[in-house]
């Protein structure tokens, strides 16, 4: 009986190749991860400006209660451009809403509120911007936030 040896020693080039595959696959995949939370950070960050900018005109309003209760904090949406000038309202109500729509524009992209009564002291404090990250469809790049609350 003839006995022989075959050693094998490091590794084939289709076995490196295979490897190499899979590991560029694994790359991919932490780069599409990565890009995804990039994604989703950047539209929480603009949700929490928005929560804050609605708190901002509910403290207002709770300030200056007797205006709000008379309507004068009512208002729709209003396209506005960022500006670095100073309100120039006719009473409280009309410069918080003046520096409310500023802080609007400026902090988010096509950033528009509006402030509507439900009647009592129940108020809807409706923030949209643009999110087009998200948008599969050109027509669904609105993103909205409401907050219901009562004075």
């Amino acid at each position: 009986m003839i006995i022989t040896k075959n050693r094998s020693r490091g590794f084939s080039l289709l076995e490196v190749l295979i490897a190499l595959l899979i590991f560029s696959f694994g790359l991919m995949g932490l780069a599409a991860l990565q890009s995804f939370s990039v994604k989703n950070n950047q539209s929480s960050s603009l949700r929490s400006q928005a929560t804050v900018l609605a708190y901002q005109i509910i403290d207002n309003m709770r300030a200056n209660r007797p205006a709000a209760q008379t309507g004068h904090y009512f208002t729709e949406y209003t396209t506005t451009d960022c500006e670095t000038t100073d309100p120039t309202g006719a009473d409280t109500a009309d410069t918080d809403l003046q520096v409310w729509r500023n802080n609007l524009a400026c902090s988010l992209p096509g950033g528009v509120g509006a402030v509507h009564f439900l009647g009592g002291n129940r108020v809807d404090v409706l923030i949209r911007w643009t999110d087009s990250r998200w948008a599969i469809n050109p027509t669904d790049r609105n993103t909205e936030f409401t907050l219901s609350t009562t004075l």
